[in-house]
């Protein structure tokens, strides 16, 4: 009988006299001791260095190359395969499910090229309560009974917030109070690619919603019929709502995928290169993927340019590259030229296109690198610089990338460095980390003295605009108003609105008002909306009402006030329901002024029936709470809530029986501390009507506790719903969009009452 080797065991022979006592097994087991000391510090060390190269090779990936971080992450997550039991039915799936407080999803069958393994079929797995699929099961079904013969699983983990919002860097539209992580809901098959492949393509999907937005995000998916596997590849998003598209980027035919990661104006196309094992390879706009000699600096410069987003120079420099590097010429590069060439075919017809405003128009000009037709179109309508300026000073260095790579051109436009110094203007008042956007950027350019004279005309339009609104705002007090009412004429002089809320309703083509430069009230422009301001955002504050403008003042005064608010995207928005809307642009052509009350003019697509008044805000202005993506609400915040309406129970009866009243964790008081945010649903209000509670069920309601439970807003009792805050700031509050009584009403923090009012 063999001895345990973490022991040693004392014992005697016999007890004949003279017999000698020994160790048995005591010399043995030090040498084994000894060697699997050795084994383990051998496998220690190769664990290490393994590990050691293993994260040296991921750094140094990273370092060269930023845009394979989801690629890193992907290869670490797949093929996670697990254990299945044998072959069972869908049925006792279902009853395994159900006791893990999960259920089973709707199976999908795989349409799988050889007919030796048609019956595959996946299974996913979900969260009962979520929906979030938490593994996918691969099965063969066996017989007339259809039974399961397990293949293969996978655990699946959400996708972190990081990667979700990728598509967002550098952008000044980046989404608000996002979760931390985003679940996946459904197993989407991939169209089959025109080229054939070894195996399946779907991706795992899910959505999320904020008012005016819907994030389609995903990970693909593949499934090895022969080797009989899944494999999770690269996660992906895309704020255009668009699944991948197959696309032929290598010139081996249409085998390569293609994810809309575009926001707003600029085109953003993520390209990936499918390559055997499988293996997914991003197309990059920092690697040099040939050998190019002594092209490699020419080759460094079409990349730079992609990076600044100058789509037809890089083209074009690439393009001439191809020709000098036939013999080292590969799918990579081909990639890059092909993905460089769909960016500049969409910058191109966004430049080309008609356009509603004006201001839209010059920034697409602007993305496609058409500096003087940009310009000129400026100078032809000086009035639109407030706007551009404030379009330009929410820039996070798109613009100024863009600026930079075509200055490093040779021989840049004159109108470039216009457009430089304008953007230099737009920045001046705001903190700046941009490399390369510091004040003396144009004196170390060399500028053409008629490009300095055209910079410094157009700079001096806005000194005579802003002017031409003081005056006339003077002169419409002074026409109507004692002389001794000064301060009304310095009223008008306010900042300008930054952001605006305003509630529309549809009207006819309006027959008198005022239309804003370049603009008209024409009834041939479409539907009409004239928009009731409710709220706006200026000096850094949001404050009800259109601010104080006073009853006399002309329209022509007010207009430079409201027009960066007025022309900087706004979003009309049609309630579905009281908690979920469809927006749509908004273009707002004049103002009309009825004692010092500001109605905005505007045009926009036909509203069907809105649960609630169509609202209007400026993009970025609002965000949305999604219930879905809340945390469980804590016992303790409950049971304040309740004990506010006078309910008294105890807090294991209260989370079982409001399993899905949800909670958000934000600061909205400006102080540092995150507050709760409650959201009940339909059945949370009905289960506190059945305990007595006084509640008005008409709409959803909101509660909002303080880190000491002390309640901050409710409206359970009153015939109110919340239906948006606005969005934060560093050390700011949060204010409360309200409807009531048909309105909308702006809630602001109150400090001295600690309440929102």
């Amino acid at each position: 009988m063999p001895f345990p080797l973490s022991r040693r065991s004392k014992l005697p022979t016999t007890s004949t006299p003279g017999a000698v006592q020994i160790w048995v097994g005591a010399r043995p087991h030090r040498l084994w001791r000894g060697l699997l000391g050795l084994v383990l510090v051998s496998l220690g060390i190769s664990g290490g260095m393994l590990l050691l190269g293993l994260s040296f090779s991921m750094g140094l990936q990273l370092m060269l190359d930023p845009e394979a971080l989801p690629q890193v992450l992907a290869r670490l997550q797949r093929s996670q395969q697990v254990a299945l039991p044998p072959a069972t039915s869908l049925d006792d799936l279902r009853r395994q499910a159900q006791a893990a407080q999960q259920r089973v999803g709707e199976p999908l069958r795989l349409e799988v090229p050889d007919t030796e393994r048609r019956d595959l079929v996946i299974v996913p797995v979900l969260e009962a309560a979520s929906g979030a699929i938490v593994s996918l099961n691969l099965f063969q079904t066996e017989g007339s009974e259809g039974n399961l013969r397990a293949i293969a699983s996978l655990p699946i983990t959400p996708l972190l917030k990081d990667a979700v919002l990728a598509p967002w860097r550098d952008s000044p539209q980046a989404p608000t109070a996002v979760p931390a992580n985003f679940d996946f809901t459904r197993v989407v098959p991939l169209p089959a690619p025109p080229v054939a492949t070894d195996g399946l393509w779907l991706t795992l999907e899910g959505s999320w919603q904020q008012q005016g937005l819907t994030l389609r995000y995903g990970q693909l998916l593949y499934v090895d019929p022969q080797a009989q596997r899944l494999e999770l590849l690269v996660p992906w998003s895309s704020p255009a709502n668009r699944p991948p598209q197959w696309a032929d980027l290598d010139g081996d035919g249409p085998s390569d995928l293609v994810i809309d990661e575009t926001v707003g104006l600029e085109p953003a196309l993520r390209g990936l290169q499918v390559m055997p094992g499988p293996r997914v390879q991003s197309v990059s706009w920092v690697r040099v993927p040939v050998d190019a000699g002594a092209q490699a600096s020419n080759y460094q410069q079409a990349l730079r340019l992609a990076r600044g987003g100058l789509w037809q120079p890089a083209q074009t420099q690439l393009a001439n590259l191809k020709t000098p590097l036939a013999q080292g010429w590969n799918p990579a590069a081909e990639a890059q030229l092909r993905l460089m060439e769909r960016h500049a075919t969409i910058t191109r017809q966004q430049a080309e296109q008609d356009w509603s405003t004006p201001t839209q128009h010059i920034l697409a000009l602007l993305i496609d690198g058409r500096w003087e037709a940009a310009l000129t179109q400026l100078e032809t309508s000086p009035e639109l610089l407030p706007t551009l300026l404030n379009r330009l000073g929410v820039d996070q260095g798109r613009l100024w990338n863009r600026i930079s790579a075509a200055a490093a051109l040779p021989d840049p436009p004159p109108a470039l460095y216009v457009w430089g110094g304008l953007a230099l203007k737009a920045q001046q008042n705001r903190p700046s980390n941009r490399d390369g956007a510091t004040p003396d950027w144009l004196n170390r350019q060399p500028v053409p003295t008629a490009a300095r004279q055209r910079l410094a005309k157009v700079l001096a339009t806005l000194t005579t605009t802003q002017a031409q609104a003081v005056a006339s705002a003077k002169a419409g007090a002074t026409a109507a108003i004692a002389p001794t009412a000064s301060p009304v004429a310095q009223a008008i002089a306010l900042p300008p609105l930054t952001a605006l809320i305003g509630q529309a309703l549809p009207i006819p083509a309006p027959q008198s008002g005022y239309a804003a430069p370049g603009q008209s009230l024409d009834a041939a422009l479409g539907q009409w909306y004239a928009i009731e301001v409710r709220a706006v955002h200026q000096d850094q504050d949001w404050q009800p009402g259109a601010g104080p403008i006073p009853a006399q003042a002309t329209p022509a005064a007010v207009w430079p006030m409201v027009q960066p608010a007025a022309q900087a995207s706004p979003q009309l928005l049609r309630w579905v329901s009281p908690t979920t809307g469809v927006s749509a642009p908004l273009t707002v052509r004049g103002l009309s002024l009825t004692n010092g009350i500001v109605t905005l003019l505007a045009t926009g697509p036909a509203t069907n029936t809105s649960v609630l008044p169509p609202l209007v805000f400026s993009q970025g202005a609002l965000m949305w709470l999604d219930a879905s993506q809340g945390e469980t609400a804590e016992p303790g915040a409950i049971a304040a809530a309740t004990a506010f309406l006078g309910i008294q129970t105890s807090p294991t009866d209260l989370t079982e029986a409001l399993p899905t009243l949800s909670q958000h964790r934000l600061d909205l008081t400006g102080d540092g501390q995150p507050e709760r945010v409650l959201t009940w649903d339909d059945a949370a209000l009905v289960q506190l009507q059945s305990w007595g509670g006084e509640v008005e069920g008409t709409a959803p309601k909101t509660v909002i506790m303080g880190q000491d439970n002390r309640v901050l807003y409710s409206d359970l009792v009153e015939p109110q719903t919340l239906v948006a805050l606005t969005s934060p700031n560093a050390g700011e509050p949060v204010g409360l969009l309200v409807h009531q009584a048909g309105k909308y009403e702006l809630l602001i923090w109150q400090s001295a009452n600690q309440r929102f009012e």
